[in-house]
């Protein structure tokens, strides 16, 4: 691993809990670690604290934070059996922070070397490895590693060392190490088709089964719309600038008006109302708001993903001068591209939106929906020509590392004066200001085209504060109140939907004495026969069923009837489980590790046999041991039977859903050949925990559901271990993997969008075990499922232990 060393801060607690960040300068080699109060002057200096990385070291996002007045995107760095020893850094940029992240992951797979290293993080439970103290300070974190003499032989410092490493894996899971170009690893159509193109923007609307005016009397979503553009700026340029809500935001939205955080969730997430113009709604419509759900994160190709969703709140309740609309799902994805044609940055902002704008319901509201929106979309050509006159790499806060360099010929940055930047020390150097307005030397059509585009001081980068009430009267607190034009509009639709519905019903009258006057003629005949067939087709599924039961009252029945989740049949098509098709799923082939290609995936090598669909108020972990748990049930079964074969193996997955009320969603597969038959397979279960960590793998796939799910699972297979916590139980006919997705933050933000929308989602799940040498390939899937329409409300209490 090659030498990363640069600025972090160190975030601390003292005994009243008051939270300080540290300046420090930190330098990591191979395994080691070790940080300065300056940057040192030459290698011998010794650190504040040095020591090593261990395989149980973990790191954690925790997004965005803002302590003291600084923002910083946070992380942690922890161990992995006593999660109370941890250390905080904050990095001044998202891009900063995921190259630590990186570095320090790196830094905890490399070989231990010899010796007494302590542990850069420490150590109060169960370790393989012995924790040490002994540095230049009594009492510190870690020891130091040039063993008292100060003297450290590594050649660590040398003028513009710097290290350019991947990005972090900031999306729900760690990804496969072989998706660096977030290849999906899922066969499957595009879910967009192209219907226009305005304003330099490629329109496109999402290829669903909605039909109109009959999806939207069965209350269906319309499709998705998407605007997508080409942007010359860095992808964390334009996310930072997406994502603020100060006065500067007006130089390229066209729809805003104010905004602000309504509550701080986490580093991730927050509730954000929004307020908009209206100069660009149509005539006399008033003025929209909307109070949103808005969740952020980084992938490992240096995209990010902005996800938004309507949500009500007791601290927003709606306004009088503002109709309250209704965002069903949207948000912004901003990827990066190659350079091209001289320009270096280049970044591709796609704009999602499905809103319901709140108009009186008619046959034409979904038309008049969808041109407003065409209308919001176009707001990424707005953002395009934005950085026509900005850098590439321009930041509308205060954290932009360009705005805080110091000029040695003695003239400011050009956009330091307008953006009002507090000082911030950087290399022990504060920034320069100066009254003048004029620079020296700057081109004058470069002054003319700063200033047709305000810059302004802004309170904070994405929690501008609102005013109370914008048009000076008492907020309304009726939530249902409505305004002068929707009651206008609702005496109007009154009279239409009235006309409308006498047509609908003469005409359903019409068609009933047509076929009564028909049957009449033909003696019945026609009628009768088909209610005979609707008879005679439910008799025989009734038949069919209970040869079913007689023929197969064997254990794996017996399986599928003890879980507590219905297995999908002609009778049972929501909330219910199945096999999902192999053949949807891409893994490594025999020569991968030559040619890097992926196969279509066989048939699994173990069946599912069993689901479970629980829910407790408290973590139900090691389900497998219970008496009343499936496995138990049939292996207690099965021995009593006689002249039996030997006992299968069985492979177990239970979810953990953190909340209020914990839900557990157990996957039961089964496989009677011997472990010894599966090399890949016997390794992991007789494995240590390091070992199943990296190789235990998942590849998501949603078939059927909106697009803001579809953005936050992905289609790209991830190392479950990697960042989620995993607790193992092994025993001689089983292994149950406990994944606990409240062990990360950012986990927990993608299940709360995904639990509003799981009664209507196809979920498609592949389980397998990374094959890394050429003995373990070609890999094979363990199993797959498939979830159709989850119901939380039909989850079953879980039974004690």
């Amino acid at each position: 691993m090659a030498i990363m060393e640069g600025w972090l801060y160190l975030i601390e607690s003292n005994k009243l809990m008051m939270t300080h960040p540290r300046k420090r300068y930190f330098v990591l080699s191979g395994n080691q670690a070790r940080y300065y109060k300056e940057k040192p002057a030459y290698r011998q200096e010794a650190p504040l604290k040095s020591g090593s990385f261990d395989p149980y070291t973990r790191v954690v996002d925790h997004g965005r934070e803002s302590i003291h007045g600084r923002t910083l995107f946070v992380f942690e760095i922890y161990d992995s059996y006593t999660h109370g020893d941890k250390l905080k850094f904050g990095a001044r940029s998202s891009e900063e922070a995921a190259k630590w992240m990186e570095a320090f992951k790196e830094a905890a797979e490399q070989d231990i070397l010899p010796g007494n290293d302590g542990l850069f993080v420490p150590s109060g439970g169960r370790r393989k490895y012995p924790f040490r103290l002994s540095g230049r300070r009594s009492g510190g974190l870690v020891k130091d590693l040039s063993g008292g003499s100060g003297t450290i032989t590594n050649p660590l410092f040398r003028e513009g060392s710097t290290t350019e490493l991947p990005g972090w894996v900031g999306s729900l899971l760690s990804r496969d190490s072989s998706a660096r170009d977030a290849s999906p690893d899922v066969v499957a159509d595009s879910p967009w088709q192209i219907f226009g193109c305005v304003n330099g923007l490629r329109l496109f609307r999402e290829t669903t089964d909605h039909h109109g005016f009959k999806s939207m009397i069965r209350g269906e979503d319309p499709p998705a719309l998407m605007g997508v553009g080409v942007v010359f700026a860095t992808c964390e340029s334009v996310f930072q600038t997406v994502m603020t809500l100060g006065s500067s935001r007006s130089e390229w939205d066209f729809c805003y008006a104010k905004g602000r955080v309504i509550e701080h969730i986490d580093g991730h997430s927050d509730i954000v109302h929004k307020q908009f113009h209206t100069h660009w709604l149509p005539w006399r419509m008033k003025p929209r708001d909307l109070v949103v759900h808005r969740y952020w994160r980084r992938e490992d190709d240096g995209s990010y993903v902005i996800l938004y969703k309507s949500v009500k709140h007791e601290k927003c309740r709606p306004r009088r001068k503002f109709v309250r609309a209704w965002l069903k799902s949207g948000g912004y994805v901003i990827s990066p591209l190659p350079p091209q044609g001289g320009f270096q940055h280049r970044c591709a902002v796609k704009h999602i939106l499905t809103v319901d704008w709140k108009h009186f319901k008619t046959p034409w509201s979904s038309s008049k929906d969808r041109v407003i929106t065409l209308k919001v979309l176009e707001r990424v050509a707005a953002l395009r020509e934005f950085y026509k006159v900005k850098p590439a790499d321009y930041m509308p806060t205060s954290i932009s590392p360009d705005l805080r360099r110091l000029d040695v010929a003695g003239c400011k940055p050009p956009l330091l004066q307008k953006e009002n930047i507090p000082e911030v020390h950087l290399c022990g150097a504060e920034v320069a200001r100066s009254p003048e307005d004029n620079i020296a030397g700057q081109s004058m059509f470069r002054q003319l085209a700063e200033e047709e585009f305000f810059d302004v001081p802004e309170d904070s980068a994405w929690d501008t504060e609102l005013e109370p009430d914008l048009d000076g009267r008492r907020e309304s607190t009726d939530p249902d109140e409505t305004s002068d034009e929707d009651q206008h509009w609702a005496r109007v639709g009154y009279w239409v939907a009235l006309k409308y519905g006498l047509l609908c019903l003469f005409l359903i009258i019409l068609s009933n004495y047509m076929i009564f006057t028909i049957t009449s003629q033909n003696g019945g005949v026609h009628k009768l026969s088909a209610a005979a067939t609707i008879v005679k087709r439910f008799q025989g599924m009734a038949a069919q069923k209970r040869t079913h039961q007689d023929d197969d009252e064997d254990g794996i029945e017996l399986l599928a009837r003890e879980g507590t989740l219905p297995k999908s049949s002609g009778c049972c098509t929501t909330s219910c489980y199945e096999s999902a098709e192999a053949s949807i799923f891409l893994i490594r082939g025999k020569h991968y590790l030559q040619d890097r290609k992926k196969v279509v995936a066989k048939d699994p090598v173990m069946q599912f046999v069993a689901a479970d669909w629980l829910k407790s108020n408290k973590r139900e972990d090691h389900l497998a041991s219970r008496p009343s748990n499936p496995v138990q049930q049939f292996l207690a079964n099965q021995r009593k039977i006689e002249g039996r074969v030997q006992d299968p193996f069985f492979f177990i997955i239970n979810i953990q859903v953190p909340g209020s009320t914990t839900y557990s969603l157990a996957l039961y597969y089964m496989i009677t050949q011997p472990l010894s038959d599966f090399l890949i397979l016997e390794n992991f279960v007789r494995g240590d925990d390091r070992h199943r960590n990296a190789s235990f793998k998942l590849i998501p796939h949603i078939a059927k559901g909106p697009w803001i799910v579809k953005q936050s699972v992905g289609k790209t297979a991830c190392l479950i271990g990697e960042a989620l916590e995993i607790t193992y139980h092994t025993d001689k006919n089983y292994i149950e993997l406990d994944v606990d997705i409240g062990s990360s933050s950012v986990a927990k933000g993608v299940v709360n969008l995904v639990l509003g929308y799981l009664s209507n989602l196809v979920i498609e799940l592949a389980f397998l075990i990374q094959a890394n040498t050429e003995e373990e390939l070609p890999e094979y899937l363990l199993g797959t499922c498939r979830l159709v329409n989850l119901d939380i409300a039909k989850a079953i209490p879980a039974r004690p232990e």
